[in-house]
């Protein structure tokens, strides 16, 4: 299997709002709408279905959106629980947060709430939105947003954003309801926010809310359950939902999908309306199929990065790891490895579009780390590295040797590996490449059990989690304990930073904000705990035969991931 789309479940706010935003309101609701989570590895075929919508103020049979998003392996076991890490892409059209925050733009769209505020840094406020109904026709309430928070305390492992580790409390006067913190966490409220509702009776009676698999889900979002089986499974239009007049798809079909050829096929004949496939060439495997109708667009996020592991000689000295950012021809990388979809990353750590409106740009001509061969080799020789005779000996006097390893499959990041290898061949270190199975490269990256490995890195829309998430020690764990996959698996340890994540934590003013991002970016740049070395893609791939209104590079108006999309979809004819 080829990597998925390396943008993440979670969404987070827009270097262009403020941390903790305003007021939400009302206005423009034709404008927002439901999409999807694009996690998976893809394949398979596509079937056809009808339904009838309200389209154009006339009844038309219009077809299922057809997806290609989501690995079977080789068929779906049901889940429809959506705090279950198990779930079913499914579960996105079905279940509702408060807000949407769409993770490309940080546009903060008002969902089950209208609006949210804060009194002070230790109680945070949502008003409920009046009239919403659940599928079999019950009022929601800001009872039913206590009750699933409640949940999540009550059983931990439904807490995966661990919001209840610096809340304290929630409760529901009439329509809003208050989070009390203990202790300031400015940036959590979007967790908060886009946290998922559930049906309390649903729940009640459930033996065990974790390994409930809700095979009957009660939902206020557009689509209810229509069909299952392993192979695949349709939704259909609810029509209960609030947004109702905005939904113009009547149904989705979710194939169980397996390997990548045949999922390379089955998009290239057309099967899928949406797909999120690592397709190498996809101009001529697919949108020179039909260039009318076959379109992609793959927005930047957060960079891929070569990840040391720290703990270990010579990576936990900053002048190696320096030198690795100038050993690498980031370019080569971006034109070969990823096939020009994945352009040269910033060191910030930053995706492109925080880089923009948040980067020092003094620390960018300070820290540009282009390709240079010869400046690794001068800050290696500072280190007691010298080339003789075409290998790097080091104050052992032996060849530098490393490992490097990434997933059996992902073909862009073995290709990657090739490069890398190549280019620190140049300089006299000899890389050995690895491919284990997904599990255990996840597993040795998790628990520091390796040298180097290439990672995905978060996409997100605030600042305060790419670095908390990558150079934070509380993301951390020692060796032999389990660290998130794309956070800090390389071991970073400075108090200095840790202390600038407590400060962003606590703060909701914007200036102050920017001076302590200055400051993490510099220690990014300088300390460089990974080496960013392309911006990672959000594949994303769409056909306009049966439905136009798809966020576009010239109309970004939602990520792929996002929930922003479904009522942005209209009939093409």
């Amino acid at each position: 299997m080829d990597r998925l789309s390396t943008y993440p479940q979670s969404q987070l706010m827009s270097p262009r709002v403020v941390f903790v935003g305003g007021k939400g309101d009302e206005e423009m609701r034709a404008k927002t709408g439901l999409m999807m989570s694009m996690i998976g590895v893809l394949a398979m075929v596509g079937l056809s279905a009808c339904g009838s919508t309200e389209a154009l103020g006339k009844t038309t049979k219009l077809p299922a959106l057809v997806m290609g998003v989501q690995d079977g392996s080789p068929g779906y076991t049901e889940n429809f629980n959506p705090l279950s890490v198990n779930d079913l892409n499914g579960v996105t059209y079905m279940f509702e947060p408060m807000y949407e925050i769409d993770a490309l733009t940080g546009k903060q769209i008002p969902w089950l709430a209208t609006s949210y505020h804060w009194v002070g840094t230790r109680e945070l406020q949502f008003t409920i939105r009046k009239g919403v109904k659940w599928s079999n026709g019950k009022p929601f309430t800001a009872q039913d947003v206590v009750y699933t928070f409640d949940l999540l305390k009550q059983y931990s492992a439904l807490d995966v954003n661990g919001i209840w580790s610096y809340i304290s409390g929630v409760s529901a006067s009439g329509n809003v309801v208050t989070f009390t913190f203990s202790k300031p966490n400015v940036p959590g409220w979007q967790y908060i926010a886009t946290q998922v509702i559930v049906y309390p009776p649903q729940f009640e009676k459930a033996k065990n809310p974790v390994t409930f698999t809700d095979p009957n889900p009660i939902v206020t979002g557009p689509f209810i359950l229509d069909t299952f089986n392993p192979s695949e499974y349709t939704l259909k239009a609810n029509p209960l939902y609030w947004q109702r007049r905005l939904i113009k798809v009547p149904k989705i079909t979710e194939v169980a999908l397996g390997g990548n050829e045949t999922s390379d096929l089955q998009m290239s004949e057309g099967k899928f309306g949406y797909a999120v496939l690592f397709e190498p060439g996809i101009k001529k495997s697919y949108v020179d199929k039909n260039p009318k109708d076959y379109h992609y667009w793959f927005p930047l996020g957060s960079p891929t990065a070569l990840s040391f592991n720290l703990t270990e000689a010579p990576f936990n000295n900053v002048k190696f790891r320096q030198a690795m950012a100038y050993a690498i021809n980031k370019e080569v990388i971006y034109k070969d490895g990823e096939y020009g979809y994945e352009p040269p990353a910033s060191q910030s750590l930053l995706p492109p579009e925080l880089d923009a409106a948040w980067l020092d740009k003094s620390l960018a001509t300070q820290y540009a780390y282009h390709y240079s061969p010869a400046k690794a080799l001068s800050l290696l020789a500072s280190i007691g590295y010298h080339k003789i005779a075409g290998k790097l000996i080091g104050p052992n006097g032996k060849q530098l040797t490393f490992s490097l390893q990434c997933p059996t499959g992902w073909t862009d990041y073995i290709q990657d590996m090739s490069i890398i290898r190549t280019e620190l061949g140049q300089i006299g270190i000899k890389v050995t490449t690895q491919t284990p199975s997904v599990a255990t490269d996840y597993s040795d990256v998790e628990t520091g059990h390796y040298q180097a490995a290439l990672v995905y890195g978060w996409t997100e829309s605030n600042p305060y989690y790419i670095y908390d998430y990558i150079m934070a020690s509380q993301e951390s764990a020692p060796i032999g304990q389990v660290a998130t996959f794309n956070a800090n698996t390389e071991r970073f340890d400075d108090p200095t930073v840790n202390g600038l994540i407590a400060q962003l934590a606590a703060t909701t003013n914007v200036a102050k904000q920017h001076q302590i991002v200055d400051q993490l970016e510099a220690i990014a740049m300088q300390q460089v705990p990974v080496v960013a070395l392309v911006s990672g893609a959000a594949w994303n791939e769409y056909q306009t035969n049966d439905y136009v209104g798809w966020p576009t590079a010239k109309n970004p108006y939602a990520a792929p991931g996002s929930l922003i999309i479904l009522t942005h979809l209209r009939p093409a004819k």
